[in-house]
């Protein structure tokens, strides 16, 4: 694994808009056995964007801060903006992802949501396990943000910022629940 020197700068990666919407701040990615980009292996990198992942199969290998990290199966990891990252293999995603920026959830009409445990990270936590039922209710969301990500409907971004916020609020809430009772 490289290791980045402290007074070394690391690049810094901006949400890259999809094709679908051009969107800027929001971004849904989608992985049914997808081998992800190879350009960035091994190379230690930050986000200025958050981004939340259910991985449907674990396996794959991230290194967070330094801290290596084996990917579990029906489990969230949520990432906040200027971590270090590593990607440490390319092995097959079977994952859901979204991405957004501070503007994304600073423009909804709660601005409450940039409040969130989860946004905040205060426990400094990054995955969170999922039992059976909590696993149906964020499957059930990501596929109803899926469905509004393709719509071209005039009220897609309403809904988007609908359901991302009612999932950062439950996330939060298994957030709270796990990094409180450890």
């Amino acid at each position: 694994m490289i290791i980045a020197e402290q007074t070394q700068q690391l690049p810094v990666y901006s949400l890259v808009p999809d094709r679908l919407n051009g969107n800027k701040d929001f971004r849904v990615y989608n992985f049914a056995g997808d081998l992800p980009e190879e350009s960035d292996l091994l190379l230690p990198r930050r986000k200025n964007y958050f981004l939340i992942v259910l991985m449907r199969r674990g396996g794959s290998h991230q290194s967070l801060d330094m801290e290596s990290v084996t990917m579990k199966s029906n489990t969230v990891y949520f990432f906040v903006p200027n971590r270090v990252m590593v990607k440490e293999g390319i092995e097959e995603l079977w994952a859901t992802g979204i991405a957004f920026t501070m503007e994304s959830i600073s423009l909804q009409e709660s601005a409450d949501v940039a409040k969130l445990p989860i946004i905040e990270t205060s426990q400094g936590g990054h995955e969170l396990l999922l039992s059976d039922k909590d696993l149906d209710f964020v499957e059930d969301l990501l596929a109803k943000i899926n469905m509004e990500y393709e719509s071209s409907d005039g009220l897609k971004q309403r809904m988007l910022a609908a359901y991302l916020n009612l999932l950062l609020t439950y996330l939060s809430r298994l957030y709270v629940v796990q990094y409180t009772l450890f």
